[in-house]
């Protein structure tokens, strides 16, 4: 069995910097600060956001699916650039952060639940989407940073189009 590291285990540094990634990223994709969010990825990550029943089949079959920080970019410009869109306020709550050594050393499989609200002009507040994160991690310096992200969501369909990352 795979230990699980968590804020009461003794590697409280890498869980704390763990933490400090996801609620890094909460922070800036709520703040649509996209250009910063970038920074949170290795330059070769692998993004998806993926329906559950896709997950667990082992479809390929992703919402959206991001190769490299070089293909985040290109969905960044598409956001600010291509995409239309009604405006809205995005946000993002996580919890129940696990964090466990990962495939390669040096490297910590992540995981936690996350829900997604969303506000749009003129409407209530509605749940966008809920679901996990299932995430391989890595340090560079003192931080840790995405080299995988996935964001499982539980339904099969999100409310809308999805414009931002979950």
């Amino acid at each position: 069995m795979t230990e699980v590291v968590t804020a009461a285990d003794a590697d409280l540094t890498t869980w704390f910097a763990a933490y400090r990634l996801y609620t890094g990223y909460a922070g800036l994709l709520d703040e649509q600060r996209l250009d910063d969010w970038l920074e949170l990825f290795t330059e070769d990550c692998l993004f998806r956001v993926v329906s559950r029943e896709n997950e667990q089949r082992g479809l390929a079959l992703a919402l959206m699916r991001c190769e490299g920080v070089a293909g985040l970019r290109d969905r960044v410009h598409a956001i600010r650039e291509v995409s239309v869109y009604a405006p809205r306020t995005m946000r993002h709550l996580v919890s129940g952060l696990q964090v466990t050594a990962g495939p390669q050393p040096g490297t910590y499989r992540a995981t936690a639940s996350f829900a997604v609200l969303q506000s749009l002009e003129s409407e209530h507040t509605t749940l966008f989407a809920a679901g996990s994160y299932t995430d391989v991690l890595v340090r560079q310096g003192e931080a840790l940073r995405f080299a995988e992200k996935t964001a499982v969501y539980d339904g099969s369909l999100v409310v809308n189009s999805m414009v931002f990352p979950l």
